[in-house]
């Protein structure tokens, strides 16, 4: 299957490192994570996500 390397999460633009090997993906606006969701007050929050994942939606960022 091809694709899979090509754009994984931690080099995509909308990927904001939270640990060495996580990161919230901002492709979307958060999602409400329920009432009884222990890391957060606000009850909303993006995505987690491997550093090491990828989906249908990479993008490269932006040239500097």
């Amino acid at each position: 299957m091809t694709g899979q390397l090509d754009g994984p999460c931690g080099r995509c633009r909308y990927f904001r490192a939270l640990e060495a090997s996580t990161g919230a993906c901002h492709r979307y606006p958060p999602v409400f994570a329920g009432e009884s969701s222990p890391r957060e007050a606000h009850h909303w929050r993006f995505p987690v996500v491997s550093i090491h994942g990828w989906c249908g939606e990479y993008q490269p960022p932006p040239e500097a």
